[in-house]
């Protein structure tokens, strides 16, 4: 979310893979020569909860950290500070009190956490009825229908924001990220090289970025060109991804999500040490920050090592106890584990978080299923999580052939 006042660069919860376990889902096996683990590479996955795509029982996490669509709107009917840095200026327009008053009730909804999106939608609605110009309405409405993962909508929204205000450069990088999660990654690389060129323009703010001294701008480029470089990797362009995100680690060498993400470019190469040193030194740079932890957890179990996988996503649902993604990865492991007590009651946990969680609900489905050998328990699950997604999500088809067999 964003404010009327100067905006606020609060950053937006990380992208991540779901977790889910594949059917046959294997051990793996150590590559001689390589120091790399696991079968053939599987696909990474960009989407979270929306069903863009689904590795096969072992999640990769994402840092899209800093592409701040996730920053709330604040109330006031200020005009945007200089700490947002326009491309081209914009003064807001007045706002009638009824609309305001519209939006301040879906700001607070929105502030109140994601279970509340869906009731924070409506308010915001009616704000962009009573005055369409209202341009935070509008973006706050793109944030909300992109971590619903109705990406179409968000592009739709975003693209409405900009129309009234071209220069609001969060709107314009979230916008991008609404993009690339849409599918459309050409049109999302070119509106993160429109960020890049707005913020480096001048002359005196190239000078001060490569002195390190341009305070906000360094971190906004930062994360442009980890934006840049997540949309290169969803083209299959690694050395364009790994060039972009090296560029990103000369002006933050300190910056965790970075890392992170240069681990996961030598990931899908499949350069797995280079990758959990990677995950490793973002872990250092940030003891806390939980998706590195959860990507030195996948690597272990590329490897097969559910143990140590284990140990890294208990250590991760401990530092956020609240991570739904991070709560089925645990029970996969778990599963893997042979924990099967374990692993059903991470996927509970989850489902106590965000309830109809797909993911939980298919892994418990395959959980009954396979395991515990509960088909009653195991028709229901599958059944809801059949019902909470669309036709085209991954794992649909396994979903609806394993119903089939517990006709």
């Amino acid at each position: 979310m964003i404010s009327r006042s100067a905006p606020h660069p609060n950053p937006l919860p990380a992208s991540r893979g779901e977790g889910t376990g594949a059917r046959g889902e294997g051990t793996g096996s150590q590559r001689e020569g390589t120091g790399s683990c696991g079968k053939a590479r599987r696909e990474v996955t960009l989407a979270r909860e929306a069903g863009e795509g689904r590795g096969e029982g072992k999640p990769l996490w994402l840092a899209l950290a800093a592409l701040l669509a996730a920053v709330g709107c604040g109330h006031g009917a200020k005009s945007p500070g200089a700490a947002a840095n326009p491309i081209a200026p914009v003064v807001l327009p007045k706002t009638n009190a009824e609309a305001q008053a519209a939006f301040d009730e879906g700001v607070r909804l929105m502030k109140m956490g994601k279970r509340h999106y869906k009731e924070a939608r409506k308010p915001l609605q009616r704000a962009t009825e009573l005055d369409g110009r209202l341009f935070e309405a509008w973006h706050d409405l793109g944030v909300i229908e992109t971590s619903l993962g109705n990406f179409d909508k968000a592009v739709d929204d975003f693209e409405r924001a900009l129309s009234i205000q071209p220069g609001a450069r969060k709107t314009l990088l979230a916008y991008g990220e609404s993009l690339r999660r849409a599918h459309r990654p050409k049109k999302a690389a070119s509106v993160y090289a429109k960020w890049l060129d707005g913020a480096l323009d001048e002359s005196l703010e190239q000078a001060r970025l490569l002195l390190g001294t341009a305070g906000e701008n360094v971190s906004h480029t930062v994360i442009a060109y980890n934006a840049l470089a997540l949309t290169y990797y969803k083209m299959g362009k690694y050395e364009l991804a790994e060039t972009a995100l090296k560029k990103a680690s000369d002006l933050d060498p300190k910056s965790a999500f970075v890392w992170n993400n240069l681990g996961l470019v030598a990931f899908e190469r499949g350069h797995d040490q280079e990758a959990f040193l990677d995950f490793q030194k973002a872990s250092e740079l940030d003891p806390k920050y939980v998706q590195a932890r959860l990507n030195k957890a996948v690597v272990y179990l590329d490897c097969g090592d559910y143990k140590k996988a284990r140990t890294e996503l208990e250590r991760a649902v401990e530092i956020d106890p609240n991570d739904a993604e991070a709560q089925v990865a645990l029970g996969v492991a778990a599963r893997g584990d042979g924990k099967f007590d374990l692993a059903r009651k991470a996927y509970e946990r989850a489902l106590d978080i965000e309830p109809d969680y797909p993911p939980a609900l298919y892994n418990l489905g395959v959980l009954y299923m396979d395991f515990d050998k509960v088909p009653a328990k195991a028709k229901d699950f599958l059944t809801q999580y059949t019902q909470s997604v669309g036709n085209d999500d991954p794992k649909r088809a396994d979903a609806v052939s394993r119903l089939k067999e517990l006709k």
